[in-house]
């Protein structure tokens, strides 16, 4: 359940940075898991294997879940002046992209296929959102744009189904101990 409660952590992080950062049109979809759910069928417990696949996704969502909030705090007070506030907002950016890369290559069981797939669709709207807000800062713009807006409530949306995904599957299949 500490991996379920991870995600949902990320989740809340990302509401409370879009909150942030800019009121957003639009509403944010906890999404379904619809058909790519998990299998019920098939209840056997988390293989080690796969338990250490899920902490270390969750652990990158987090990650990125938090790098984005904290670059939320720091667009509360911009400072494009400032060689610090430029730093940090570099740093946070590179990691937020870096997420993506951290799982793309993973080649998770069979049956944790929809949850990689939900979650890089995530970290992919981070990193679009990060390319985004990089093109955004050339030109100076230190308020959020629509467009940056739209992939971080997509982001949202994806963290919000990898969660809704996870818990079900956590339910069929329980975690060894």
């Amino acid at each position: 359940m500490k991996i379920a409660a991870g995600l949902v952590a990320v989740l809340l992080l990302l509401l409370g940075m879009i909150a942030a950062i800019g009121n957003v049109d639009g509403s944010i979809d906890s999404g379904e898991p619809g058909a790519a759910g998990p299998s019920v069928s098939d209840n056997s417990p988390v293989t080690g294997i796969e338990k250490g696949y899920l902490e270390f996704v969750v652990n990158t969502l987090q990650q990125v879940s938090t790098d984005i909030n904290s670059l939320g705090s720091l667009y509360r007070q911009p400072a494009m002046e400032d060689q610090y506030w430029r730093a940090s907002v570099a740093v946070l950016l590179n990691r937020i992209e870096g997420g993506y890369l951290n799982v793309v290559d993973l080649e998770p069981s069979e049956r944790l296929v929809p949850f990689q797939d939900t979650a890089l669709d995530a970290l992919d709207h981070s990193a679009q959102f990060v390319r985004v807000i990089r093109e955004d800062l050339i030109a100076g713009q230190t308020e959020l744009s629509q467009e940056a807006a739209n992939e971080l409530v997509a982001a949202a949306e994806s963290f919000g189904q990898a969660e809704i995904w996870l818990d079900e599957f956590l339910e069929a299949h329980p975690l060894p101990e």
